[in-house]
């Protein structure tokens, strides 16, 4: 799995740079951030993650040379998620994989995870999810604070904030987390704009609701809450649109393993079938 490869081929790095420790000068009088992050990834060998990454962040801070810039966030990446144990990995892909049919089982393997890994970003965000699907917003919200000074730089982790905000629903302070401009390029746009559509949806702002609709199926029309969204505008606007509705049924319900995973960041990701089904049949509706 993409996990398990990411974490061999840190490995692989870290050995690298553990190797090569050897033949630096002992003598320099400075560090480069090179030697900052051959540093960080012998911190990492010996697990200490919370050094490693508060070295590699200071660095960050302090760098202004763009080739420097990118590997230090590559390396902080790459640390802020590494699995340092089996067990803590084995019990993120078990939770993973019932995440979709039985959440409580879900989130108590994460959290046996979480405890195993209190500061693996990876374990950290995905509990976040489990609790924000489960209604848990101030619990979802209390987990990522604690993460908040260890990985200052991380959008994933903004995210998985403005997620828990949403679910409870404090949509003012939502939206001072809400960057135009930087999700424009980001690789978490679609989940940032569906959060934005539904702010626009409790605002009642059906326009916007709609523009931000259209930029959002543009982006990615296999996205399974796109539909449940496109149905709930045109449900409130009293245009009762069955099309929407068996899209998104039939889309959740047939999902693939795969697919699952790549919009798993959506913590709300297909929970919302029932409520679908349930207009359905009011309107004489049943999926096909």
């Amino acid at each position: 799995m993409t996990l398990f490869l990411k974490r061999a081929a840190l490995i692989a790095a870290l050995s690298l740079f553990s190797l090569s420790a050897l033949s630096q000068d002992k003598n320099s009088k400075s560090e480069t951030y090179k030697d900052l992050i051959e540093k960080a990834y012998n911190l990492s060998l010996q697990k200490d993650r919370q050094q490693a990454l508060n070295i590699l962040t200071s660095a960050l801070q302090k760098e202004r040379r763009a080739p420097a810039v990118a590997e230090l966030k590559r390396t902080i990446d790459e640390i802020a998620h590494v699995f340092f144990s089996d067990k803590a990995q084995q019990l993120f892909e078990s939770s993973v994989s019932l995440r979709k049919l039985d959440l409580p089982q879900a989130t108590q393997k994460m959290s046996e995870a979480s405890r195993i890994e209190p500061d693996n970003l990876t374990i950290v965000n995905e509990l976040a999810r489990l609790q924000i699907a489960k209604g848990e917003c101030k619990t979802a919200l209390e987990t990522l604070l604690t993460q908040k000074k260890l990985f200052p730089l991380s959008e994933e982790l903004r995210l998985s904030r403005a997620q828990a905000l949403a679910c409870d629903d404090k949509w003012v302070e939502f939206q001072k987390s809400f960057d135009p401009s930087g999700v424009k390029k980001s690789s978490l746009q679609k989940f940032w704009l569906a959060l934005e559509v539904e702010r626009h949806f409790e605002a009642k702002s059906y326009a916007k609701m709609q523009d931000t609709l259209a930029i959002l199926k543009k982006l990615d029309d296999k996205y399974p809450e796109v539909f449940y969204w496109l149905w709930k505008h045109d449900h409130e606007q009293k245009k009762p649109n069955q099309e929407f509705a068996q899209k998104y049924v039939m889309t959740c319900k047939n999902i693939s393993a795969n697919q699952h995973r790549q919009y798993m960041i959506d913590p709300m990701l297909c929970r919302r079938v029932a409520e679908v089904e349930a207009e359905l049949k009011g309107m004489n509706g049943t999926p096909e």
